[in-house]
């Protein structure tokens, strides 16, 4: 109870009886209205405030769903933003290429391919839109496909939709609508703990029926898990903590694109044509990095390093060498943030001869172009010759 509850109490004893009724039930409506605000805090947890690459509004949605879904579906619990934002990202790049208004409204608004039968998305068997209002929120086409941030289908969005900002409207292409319809949608009509592993794969298979899918949605979670430590109490984001999330971000979306690895491949603009050089590059008796577009590992490193307003060299010897800030072998991986370069050496420990270079996501992994018939991934750091960590 605070200070100005305990006074009101103690004034309450000193007052007629009729004034002490009417006080009563002053009391009431302040005690009440203390309690309501402290659980509608307490509903909230785990809201972040800013994370790099997704836009705030986009943000504040995620945060938004959390918040309301008690009310929609109280059987739910486990639910996050940061499993929100890694559907986000894996369905529309959170909303790339589009604006978002205060409202949630974005533009343009965002479809899906038409799934007309023509193979797009596996698709080989042609789906309409049944009614004129599936029609309407497929942007017109009489095919069937995916509206909004969220890619939900029209007959899905029918049936589902939630109206997150309570404007009255219910629309796939306003992203509190969607994402917290994706909320609701994932918790299903039941009870679901998607605390529990288990829970949490079933829910994201039902949104989308296919088990890459899974793994692409919950490598971003963790990614955003990862990045949203530590900044959802409304304080700023230190500079090398915010540079750090956003090179990750960025080598995560090449991951999703399953990018190529291609030596000599990649840099600042992207992935490239690489080329053979020795036994580098050649895959069963072929220069295969001469017609593959991709990035080696360091070409990964510099464009993801790029895409956070930071120059880095070439090549991998080079970025250790440049790094500001060298973390020692000795230290450990616990001593390594988000986004900090991991580099591995013949000669573990010495710095020099250092022939690989990953991007550090935490919880000892990496992502990073490993050789020449692979794509770009996330696999745990290589300890066997792990030589130490480069921060820029």
């Amino acid at each position: 109870m605070t200070g100005q509850q305990k006074a009101l109490l103690v004034g309450v004893l000193l007052l007629p009886f009729t004034g002490f009724i009417l006080l009563l039930v002053l009391v009431a409506a302040v005690l009440g209205a203390t309690m309501s605000a402290q659980a509608g805090q307490a509903a909230q947890p785990g809201a972040v405030s800013s994370v790099a690459g997704i836009p705030p509004v986009l943000l504040s949605a995620y945060n938004n769903a959390v918040a309301h879904l008690p009310k929609l579906r109280p059987n739910c619990s486990g639910m996050t933003w940061s499993l929100l934002a890694a559907i986000g990202e894996v369905e529309s790049n959170q909303a790339a290429g589009s604006s978002i208004a205060a409202n949630g409204d974005i533009s343009p608004a965002i479809y899906g391919p038409a799934l007309d039968g023509s193979g797009t998305g596996g698709n080989t068997t042609a789906m309409y839109n049944a009614s004129d209002a599936e029609k309407q929120l497929a942007g017109g086409s009489a095919y069937a496909r995916a509206a909004g941030p969220m890619q939900f289908m029209p007959a899905t969005w029918i049936s589902e939709g939630q109206d997150g900002n309570g404007d009255g409207v219910r629309s796939p292409q306003n992203v509190f609508d969607a994402t917290l319809t994706t909320a609701t949608y994932l918790c299903g009509p039941g009870t679901a703990d998607l605390g529990k592993p288990e829970q949490l794969r079933s829910a994201i298979l039902r949104y989308n029926h296919s088990q890459v899918y899974v793994d692409q949605v919950l490598g971003w979670k963790a990614t955003y898990d990862q990045m949203g430590q530590n900044v959802g109490n409304g304080s700023p984001i230190p500079a090398d903590s915010a540079r750090g999330q956003a090179v990750v971000a960025a080598a995560q979306r090449e991951m999703a694109q399953n990018i190529p690895y291609s030596w000599g491949g990649g840099g600042t603009a992207g992935p490239s044509l690489g080329f053979c050089d020795g036994s580098n590059g050649y895959l069963n008796g072929t220069c295969s990095a001469s017609h593959t577009v991709g990035f080696d590992c360091s070409g990964l490193s510099q464009y993801a390093y790029g895409q956070a307003g930071v120059s880095i060299a070439r090549t991998a010897q080079a970025q250790y060498d440049g790094a500001p800030t060298k973390i020692p072998m000795s230290a450990g991986l616990a001593a390594l943030q988000p986004g900090d370069l991991v580099f591995f050496s013949l000669n573990p420990g010495s710095g020099q001869g250092i022939y690989h270079v990953g991007i550090y996501v935490g919880g000892g992994q990496m992502i990073n172009a490993p050789h020449t018939g692979a794509n770009v991934r996330s696999e745990p750091v290589w300890m066997g010759s792990y030589t130490g960590g480069g921060r820029y």
